[in-house]
């Protein structure tokens, strides 16, 4: 886990442990139909630890004693991570500071290990399990499903939505998560390529060569794992960057 994920969590419950609620009976989702390539989990914010699971084994070939919270934030595809990452800090902060109680969904897709070594993609579908007396989230479940036989594309998706949820104030979240994810030069090339300017224009504007701008044009690409320029500005867009 890395350590700014792991400070996050231990601050996440240090916070939550203040908070009164009252549990919810894993009886509530205990008999959850779970298909063929699925699994369920708790995971409890205010314990940081997996505590209840369900078809992890067969799944992804782990013991109960393994799948634990350090796996899941370590067991990424390493061209996920940083993504996820931020991501799971944006939804987290904005659950734990504002009312959740209402049909929350949230969902991510993005490629975890298997025990045998290889990735799968999975689609995680997050909802609140515990929430405060305020509404505001103590701990989730989250449906796997493996959908590497729709998508073995190396794409983190998201999609975060609920009754009145206010999306704009939402992606506030996502996009303070997103600071630093490009650099600054990146950033000012992007801005450049959002007012449709070539490389040598952006070259000009800049007082840089055309070949360091197309070197710059493939890192963000890569970064942001974008084919294209349409993706790249759909990807910035949607995270509020």
């Amino acid at each position: 886990m890395s350590e700014d994920v792991k400070l996050f969590l231990e601050n996440l419950g240090d916070k939550l442990r203040k908070r009164n609620y009252k549990p919810r009976s894993f009886s509530d989702i205990s008999n959850f139909p779970i298909a063929k390539g699925q699994a369920l989990y708790v995971l409890d914010f205010r314990e940081n630890a997996v505590t209840f699971q369900s078809g992890i084994i067969d799944l992804l070939g782990y013991e109960p004693d393994e799948f634990t919270v350090d796996f899941l934030t370590n067991n990424y595809h390493p061209e996920d991570y940083d993504m996820v990452r931020r991501l799971l800090i944006a939804t987290l902060t904005y659950a734990s500071e504002n009312d959740v109680s209402h049909q929350l969904g949230y969902f991510v897709t993005y490629r975890i290990k298997h025990k045998n070594g290889h990735y799968i993609k999975v689609m995680r579908q997050s909802n609140v399990f515990d929430k405060d007396e305020m509404g505001q989230i103590i701990s989730n479940t989250a449906l796997l499903t493996d959908i590497s036989f729709l998508d073995a594309s190396n794409k983190v998706q998201w999609r975060f939505d609920a009754p009145g949820l206010d999306q704009q104030k939402f992606k506030e979240y996502v996009s303070k998560a997103y600071s630093g994810f490009f650099t600054e030069r990146e950033s000012e090339i992007i801005s450049e390529l959002k007012k449709g300017r070539s490389s040598i224009e952006i070259s000009n504007s800049l007082g840089i060569s055309k070949h360091t701008v197309d070197t710059h044009r493939r890192k963000i690409l890569q970064k942001s794992n974008c084919k294209n320029l349409i993706e790249l500005l759909n990807f910035c867009a949607h995270n509020g960057m």
